[in-house]
């Protein structure tokens, strides 16, 4: 009888450690997926108004591609975080901060036009390949009109210039367009993977209010040097 009884509790010992097993690892999977659908550590969205969506593709991945990037960069493959925007010429000269999406998956915006915002989930200004994208406020009602309302003199051939961590990306502008918001090609503007390039947007041409404010983007287009 005590032979057996011990090996009942063996039996039941067993048992609930297998139990225990099963219930961390449905536990451990819950919070995986619940980490997931988080998003993980992506950046986080500023309380600003958006400057234009980003295409659905895009902002489907954002929060992949910060947690598994497609290739893992070192600093001799990348250029350093940019930090202010120059532009000789029309005497521009911004500090860049770096954003993400907002709650409408539209590009978040730096809430002063003072400073212009770097689409962080997109290339870097200088990288390998693809449109680094850089956008600001052309105005505020509450902080006035800022440098970016001179963007739409620019013209072909003049430099811009991205600061870096690391140093200076220089490029030569190739063009500056007004385009409607309705036309926008989001896939092209936000490309990751096609010709180095930088773009800077701003809003232009007509405001109204009563449909939302300015009816289109100045978007100016630069390669690198």
């Amino acid at each position: 009888m005590i032979d057996k009884a011990r090996n009942d509790g063996r039996a039941w010992l067993i048992m609930l450690l297998v139990f225990c097993s099963v219930m961390v690892v449905i536990a451990g999977g819950r919070l995986a997926t619940a980490a997931k659908s988080a998003g993980g550590e992506g950046l986080p969205s500023p309380p600003a108004e958006a400057l234009l969506p980003t295409p659905h593709r895009q902002a489907r991945q954002t929060s992949e591609w910060h947690a598994h990037p497609a290739v893992q960069a070192t600093p001799e493959q990348e250029p350093g975080l940019p930090r202010r925007l120059v532009i000789p010429r029309l005497g521009v000269k911004m500090p860049i901060a770096a954003v993400a999406v907002d709650a409408e998956t539209a590009m978040a915006l730096p809430p002063r036009p003072t400073q212009i915002g770097w689409y962080a989930y997109g290339p870097r200004p200088g990288a390998s390949h693809g449109s680094a994208v850089l956008g600001g406020h052309v105005d505020s009602r509450q902080y006035g009109v800022g440098p970016l309302a001179a963007l739409k003199r620019l013209r072909p051939g003049d430099d811009v210039v991205v600061v870096t961590e690391n140093g200076a990306e220089r490029f030569r502008v190739r063009s500056v367009q007004l385009l409607s918001k309705q036309g926008l090609d989001l896939g092209k503007l936000f490309d990751r993977e096609g010709d180095r390039l930088l773009r800077i947007i701003t809003c232009g041409g007509t405001f109204r209010r009563s449909q939302g404010g300015y009816q289109a983007n100045v978007v100016v287009t630069a390669l690198p040097r």
